[in-house]
């Protein structure tokens, strides 16, 4: 019997986003005649601990922060001697910078996790020092890395012409979606989560400045004027709540906005919605609007820097609006209302299934983590 291929996965934590979503998929599902997975964290701590398989060893590098991990991370490199270090989110750097202290012959492959040009302007409006040496960041110490995953053709052009990453180190792999998973989580007995009085949007993520939720509770205010019939759930927690919370009360928006927070099981939420909305000024690969498709919802979403164009397609499964324009995607949301009706739940879904499936996005994984 061949040697097993050891593959060391890096995160900071696994709080409940996409990427930490993807990962666990890809930790849980990795065939394991082929390979072995290991797991390092910058902190033993957040949502999806519980689902990583028992056969997966876990370790933690004592900060979340990548100049905090470094020194454990090479510490375990130069222990464990895995084939191939995978890390994502902010162990990119930690990843890379600790390689010329692996053992040779490690590999390091990276998955980007947003589109780096939006997200360096979105750095830039705190700090533009802090954006610059980010940039450098990408242009220099990226160079280091033997492949570097891209969630979408959108986000490698940008690598590419903006950042000046060889194109041979950048592979284009979408997200999988884990359609058993939603499915069984659909079973779930949670009674009537919507007023069936009103037509009703929902969203879910971290609540950021990146995911545009001023835009849409501006665009929300907007279309309520012209259709009394709307409601608007967000769901998810983040440091923008509080003027979230602001802004909603000098809209007037009442009752007919929730904003209940983080919940365990969100596809019930979204299954039972009449559409999904995503107002992100920029984004990777949005997970959660895959996920929506798989629950047979379809999506209005804004056509920022994002895999949005390659997973939507306007009129069969969802809608476009402009990025970072409330009146265009208040006229995104009334259109869903008026033709949401017409689209089939099952060909949504499929719109999902055909391409975004473990079983479609696995393999893929797979082939690059062989040495």
């Amino acid at each position: 019997m061949s040697r097993k291929i050891k593959v060391l996965f890096v995160l900071p934590n696994l709080f409940g986003g996409g990427a930490e979503r993807v990962f666990t998929y890809l930790i849980n599902h990795i065939d394991r005649n082929d390979f072995e997975p290991h797991l390092a964290l910058g902190a033993k701590t957040g949502a999806y601990l519980q689902d990583i398989k028992k056969d997966v060893t876990i370790y933690e590098l004592g900060g979340e922060r990548a100049r905090n991990a470094i020194p454990a991370l090479v510490k375990l490199v130069r222990t464990l001697r895995p084939d191939t270090v995978f890390s994502t989110l902010g162990m990119n750097f930690a990843s890379l910078t600790g390689k010329m202290f692996y053992p040779s012959g490690t590999r390091v492959i990276l998955r980007e996790g947003n589109s780096v040009t939006a997200f360096l302007e979105d750095v830039a409006r705190d700090s533009s020092s802090r954006a610059a040496f980010y940039r450098k960041i990408y242009k220099y110490i990226y160079k280091k890395a033997d492949a570097i995953i891209c969630q979408s053709d959108f986000m490698l052009r940008d690598m590419a012409e903006n950042i000046g990453v060889s194109e041979q180190k950048l592979l284009r792999i979408h997200n999988p979606v884990n359609l058993e998973r939603i499915d069984d989580l659909l079973l779930e007995k949670n009674g009537e989560l919507y007023d069936r009085n009103f037509f009703n949007f929902v969203t879910i993520g971290k609540l950021h400045y990146h995911k545009g939720y001023d835009i849409l509770l501006e665009a929300f205010a907007q279309a309520r004027r012209e259709n009394e019939k709307i409601a608007l759930t967000i769901l998810g927690e983040g440091d923008e709540r509080e003027s979230l919370e602001s802004l909603s009360k000098k809209l007037n928006l009442g009752k007919h906005l929730r904003m209940p927070g983080f919940v365990e099981n969100p596809y019930v939420y979204i299954s039972q919605a009449d559409c999904f909305v995503s107002s992100s000024r920029y984004e990777g690969f949005a997970n959660v609007i895959a996920e929506s498709l798989a629950c047979g919802t379809p999506v209005v979403a804004t056509d920022c820097p994002s895999a949005n164009r390659e997973v939507i397609f306007e009129g069969e499964n969802g809608w476009f609006a402009e990025t970072e324009n409330p009146d265009s995607l208040a006229k995104a949301l009334l259109k869903a209302f008026d033709e949401s009706k017409q689209l089939s739940a099952e060909k949504v879904r499929e719109s999902c299934e055909s391409r975004f499936s473990i079983e479609q996005i696995l393999p893929q994984y797979e082939e690059l983590l062989k040495p």
